[in-house]
């Protein structure tokens, strides 16, 4: 497993304004994460993908630990918990909610930080 910086067409297009990483497995990208800065040693993660078939492999776990730095941001569904337990184990705390955030299901977001150390 090889953690690195992405390249473009390596995630969707709509996420190619943003910096990427990616995890390989046998040198195939079998996730990545986008993310944005906020600035000074803030960021937003905005979206993570693992393929179907990897997922509970520690991929996800190993993007993040390399991918995040300073202080970092995210939104998460409310009943999604999976990622909120890999994220609290990364040590991010739920700081907020945002009441209706997703749709299709409706749902809340909780917002989760974590801070520099």
């Amino acid at each position: 497993m090889k953690v690195r910086r992405g390249r473009a067409g390596e995630a969707p297009e709509e996420w190619s304004d943003y910096e990427i990483w990616v995890v390989e497995i046998e040198g195939e990208v079998r996730g990545w994460a986008a993310l944005r800065s906020l600035g000074e040693g803030e960021g937003e993660l905005l979206q993570i993908e693992v393929a179907e078939g990897y997922r509970r492999r520690g991929l996800a776990r190993a993007l993040l630990a390399e991918a995040l730095a300073g202080t970092v941001f995210l939104e998460v569904r409310e009943g999604n918990a999976a990622a909120i337990a890999l994220y609290s184990t990364l040590g991010f705390v739920v700081i907020g909610r945002r009441k209706d955030y997703y749709r299709e299901p409706r749902e809340d977001a909780l917002v989760m930080e974590r801070r520099k150390v």
